[in-house]
């Protein structure tokens, strides 16, 4: 089984910047850690924003999928944010999406100081974070919040269409709780398969076979859509691999094929 102990660190590679509010408040949870590549280059480089997971109840901005993948990303010259979001209870949806769109804001607005190629963004979430991340690449313009369009989209294990979910016999409750007390009402707008165009990002999907939280359905779903939009899109299924991708579970061949997938998705889509 593989051992997830990092020898080398976000910290060791980086230097970073904690708890940073991005949305005009004091609340810790609209802050975001930032992470610049070391080597500083002369350019500005590109950047890669994490969305947490975690039911959109719980999670952390600074937790072990971050640490673990994230230094991939740094030895790859992108830049990392890494963001907190306020949660259900008692923020249901949109909170949380305006929350990421607000963080996205802030980054772009703050590039030149950052020195990040919002240009070349790459957005980036596992299970909840998944489906905030896909909101915020496919829904754009969202409101009155300025961003950039990212060029690539890691989706984990995320949930794509909730009129799937929240009903039959194992309805989802943490979809139940983010929708809101009239969720059948936000079913449609909350979910990132409304927003399917031609103009979309590419996107890596990566789930495992085994999920028993977020039904593998959910990304061969988003990924149909886009492939039959004609976007480029990758859809790497993990044999054996349940929900969350990482911790002694998770095989040395699963997760090197995991690392192989995303070092391949950053080669062909910052590179373009």
């Amino acid at each position: 089984m593989h051992n997830f102990t990092q020898t080398i660190t976000l910290q060791t590679l980086s230097e970073a910047q904690k708890d940073i509010f991005y949305c005009k408040s004091n609340n810790i949870s609209q802050t975001l850690d930032f992470y610049y590549p070391k080597d500083k280059p002369v350019e500005a480089v590109p950047i890669l924003i994490y969305i947490h997971g975690g039911g959109w109840r719980s999670g952390n901005k600074n937790n072990m999928l971050i640490s673990t993948y994230g230094p991939l990303f740094i030895k790859h010259g992108i830049a990392v944010a890494s963001i907190n979001y306020r949660l259900t209870p008692p923020k249901p949806y949109p909170d949380q999406n305006n929350d990421v769109a607000c963080a996205l804001s802030y980054l772009a607005k703050n590039a030149d100081r950052l020195k990040i190629n919002v240009n070349k963004s790459i957005f980036f979430g596992d299970s909840a974070g998944g489906q905030l991340a896909a909101f915020a690449a496919l829904n754009i313009p969202y409101k009155n919040y300025d961003y950039e369009t990212p060029v690539g989209v890691i989706d984990f294990y995320g949930v794509s269409d909730f009129s799937k979910i929240i009903e039959g016999s194992h309805p989802d409750f943490n979809a139940r709780r983010y929708l809101g007390s009239k969720y059948n009402q936000s079913v449609t707008s909350a979910s990132p398969t409304t927003y399917v165009t031609k103009k979309a990002p590419r996107f890596l999907f990566v789930h495992g076979t085994k999920d028993r939280v977020v039904p593998i359905s959910q990304s061969k779903m988003l990924y149909d859509l886009l492939t039959h939009s004609g976007i480029d899109t990758e859809y790497v299924t993990i044999p054996g691999a349940g929900h969350g991708f990482v911790g002694p579970e998770l095989s040395s061949d699963n997760y090197k094929a995991i690392q192989d997938s995303i070092t391949s998705f950053l080669q062909e889509t910052i590179q373009r």
